[in-house]
C-alpha cells in the first residue's frame, strides 16, 4: 500500500531551484522525485533511528555540532521549559490513551511501562511516573538532559509499550526546542 503524502512549501532561492530542476531533468525525474529521492538517500537522515538520534543529526549536518555545547552552557538548556511541560502533557495523554484502549489500570500500565523503562540506559522511572501521572512538569533542563544522554526513555518507552509511534508526541518534542539554539 501506497504512503500518504503531504507537500511541502518552501521558500528557495531561484537559482537553486534552477539547479535542482536541471539535476531532475538529467536523471529523468520530476522534481518531486528527484527531491524525495536526495533527501531519502542522504547520509544525515535515516527514517530507521530515533528522533533524537534525528535531532542531533540534523544539528550536525547543519553545523551546529560544534556550537551547540557552548549555547547549551549560555541558555542552560535546549528545550524550554513551556514546550517541556506540553512534551509531558502530551505525554501522559498518549499514556492515558493507551491505557483505555488496553483496558488497563493506571497500575497495570505503569507495571507493564516499567519493563520496557527497564530496557533503557538512564531512564528514571519515578520521573516518568512523576509526568504520566500528572504529578511532575517537566523541565527543560530535564528533557535536554535526557536527549544528551541519547534519547528520551520516557518516549522510547512509550512507543513501544504502546506499539505505536506517538506522532503527537514527536510533534511536541520537536515544538519543544529552542529554536534560537539552531541559528
Amino acid at each position: 500500500m501506497a504512503r500518504e503524502r503531504t507537500q511541502l512549501n518552501i521558500n528557495i532561492d531561484p537559482e537553486l531551484l534552477m539547479t535542482l530542476k536541471s539535476k531532475a531533468i538529467k536523471d529523468g525525474k520530476t522534481l518531486t522525485q528527484y527531491i524525495t529521492e536526495q533527501l531519502t538517500n542522504s547520509p544525515e537522515i535515516k527514517k530507521e533511528r530515533s528522533l533524537e538520534k534525528r535531532l542531533l543529526a540534523l544539528e550536525e549536518y547543519l553545523g551546529l555540532s560544534q556550537s551547540l555545547p557552548k549555547q547549551t552552557k549560555e541558555l542552560g538548556v535546549i528545550f524550554t521549559d513551556d514546550g517541556a511541560k506540553k512534551y509531558g502533557e502530551v505525554a501522559r495523554a498518549e499514556f492515558e490513551l493507551h491505557l483505555r484502549k488496553k483496558g488497563l489500570s493506571v497500575e497495570e500500565g505503569l507495571k507493564e511501562l516499567s519493563v520496557e523503562l527497564k530496557k533503557l540506559p538512564d531512564s528514571l522511572p519515578e520521573l516518568v511516573f512523576a509526568i504520566l501521572l500528572g504529578n511532575h512538569d517537566l523541565t527543560g533542563a530535564e528533557m535536554t538532559g535526557a536527549y544528551r544522554n541519547g534519547s528520551c526513555a520516557m518516549r522510547s518507552a512509550l512507543v513501544q509499550w504502546a506499539n505505536d509511534p506517538l506522532e503527537k508526541l514527536n510533534e511536541a518534542f520537536l515544538a519543544a526546542v529552542i529554536t534560537k539554539s539552531l541559528i
